[in-house]
């Protein structure tokens, strides 16, 4: 009967939640982003400078948890802060959501 030897194998990395991470591009808004649960509704933010303007925009991610969202003409403005969340609460926060890491995308 085989058995392996100590320290033959590397321990496990722990599992729990990660956070999704997103980037985005210029010309028309596309967001495209990973590590959302699959097929969930996810939440894009945007805020927009100077403005103090908040827009929510609902998408779906697809069976894999990837986003790719075209935002539309008028999300931004001329700067906005682009952060996406899948509604899972934040581990590490204080009852609030695991949010993306936020982009900048401005208007050409």
């Amino acid at each position: 009967m085989p058995t392996d030897a100590p320290g033959e194998h590397a321990p496990a990395p722990p599992v729990g939640p990660t956070t999704p991470v997103i980037s985005v591009s210029r010309g028309q808004v596309l967001i495209t982003g990973t590590g959302f649960l699959p097929n969930c509704p996810v939440t894009v933010r945007v805020t927009s400078t100077g403005e103090d303007i908040v827009d929510y925009l609902t998408y779906i991610s697809d069976a894999e948890g990837y986003l790719s969202a075209a935002l539309p003409e008028t999300a931004i403005t001329q700067t906005g802060h682009i952060a996406v969340t899948d509604n899972r609460p934040d581990p590490a926060g204080d009852g609030g959501l695991l949010w993306s890491n936020t982009v900048t995308a401005t208007t050409p």
